[in-house]
């Protein structure tokens, strides 16, 4: 009986995570199966090489992680507070959100819908970026 039961409670336990767990990782709200062109390194360094004007690319990592070395072109809004930035990006851009390794922009991509932002694409950690970062200090 004792055995039951805890293979019941591990169940229990195991579908509350399985349902509270977001699907960022597997979804986007960018338009047109963007989001399929930018989830690897090699197709979100070719959207940055040509300097596409509808993806903004954000940092939600601490203001000292950025400046320590950010993916090129990306802006810092920390955990996706858009409040405490000064020029934040248009609603209607397409944001591709990273943090370090994948945990935080799930959240800020959350935040950030919520803000009113519509296109939002959660890229995942800046740790899986094999190409050279840029500094700001």
């Amino acid at each position: 009986m004792f055995k039951v039961k805890t293979i019941l409670c591990s169940f229990m336990i195991l579908s509350l995570f399985v349902v509270n767990t977001s699907s960022w990782a597997q979804s986007d709200t960018l338009p047109n199966d963007l989001g399929k062109k930018v989830n690897t390194p090699e197709g979100l360094k070719k959207v940055i090489d040509s300097k596409d004007p509808r993806f903004v690319i954000v940092d939600v990592r601490p203001e000292t992680a950025y400046n320590n070395g950010h993916i090129p072109a990306a802006i810092n809004i920390p955990r996706g507070f858009i409040s405490d930035i000064k020029n934040p990006p248009p609603k209607d851009e397409y944001i591709i959100l990273y943090c370090y390794g994948g945990l935080t922009s799930p959240a800020a991509g959350e935040r950030m819908l919520a803000d009113g932002y519509k296109y939002i694409f959660v890229w995942g950690g800046i740790a899986d970026w094999p190409y050279e970062l840029e500094t700001s200090k």
